[in-house]
């Protein structure tokens, strides 16, 4: 998958520029089993050849960063309206086997529309490379973050991380496959954990608050 992948980014996309970065972004975050750090390392090695110059800079951001950033926010919208809209149905249907509910998330996202530090929270998942992109526009899509706020966050983390992956593309020269190889393996690695993490967050609130109703029955007799 990720040869083919990367062959079509590099005969296809990547001779279009910033338009391509931006098409090759947005089908990575549709098609979920392309790595999200294919294109920006690809177009690091391509596009950024003039060494630290004021070009070099120009190139990173408007060739790369600002492109893929938008690719990043439209293209993620994919995941995050079918988490949105089939969310609640999945739970209903089969969180009793995980032991979620929709009153689970409910609380959730009562949690992350209270606060500033959510945003920052979200800020900082789209800006690290290794964070799988699909994971972090399900979740948001799950708990129904306001759509504007998370396009917003979305870009602008996005711009960070692309450009650091650029960066690393641009440093690596031809083994920029291989570590395209690396991210993806890293990437199931964290989106498993991601997912586990979840899941024993939300197993975690459901015991505590047993415990309390448990400890407030005790009370009244």
């Amino acid at each position: 998958m990720i040869e083919t992948a990367i062959y079509f980014i590099e005969t296809t996309l990547v001779p279009l520029g910033a338009l391509g970065v931006f098409i090759a972004t947005i089908l990575e975050e549709v098609i979920a089993p392309i790595p999200s750090a294919v294109v920006t390392l690809t177009a690091g090695f391509f596009f950024l050849k003039d060494g630290f110059s004021p070009e070099f800079f120009q190139t990173l951001f408007f060739t790369i960063a600002l492109p893929s950033a938008t690719g990043v926010a439209l293209g993620s919208l994919f995941v995050y309206g079918i988490a949105y809209m089939s969310g609640k149905i999945a739970l209903e249907k089969w969180g009793k086997w995980l032991g979620v509910s929709w009153s689970d998330i409910e609380k959730m996202q009562q949690k992350f529309s209270r606060t500033s530090t959510d945003d920052i929270t979200l800020f900082f998942l789209r800006t690290l490379p290794l964070v799988p992109s699909v994971a972090v526009s399900a979740l948001c899509g799950l708990i129904r973050m306001n759509v504007l706020r998370y396009l917003t966050i979305s870009f602008f983390g996005s711009i960070v991380r692309a450009s650091v992956i650029a960066l690393i593309g641009s440093q690596v020269g031809a083994l920029y496959y291989e570590y395209a190889a690396q991210f993806e393996k890293f990437e199931k690695f964290v989106l498993v954990g991601f997912l586990f993490l979840m899941i024993l967050s939300v197993w975690f609130l459901r015991r505590r608050k047993a415990f309390a109703g448990a400890e407030y029955v005790k009370i009244r007799r």
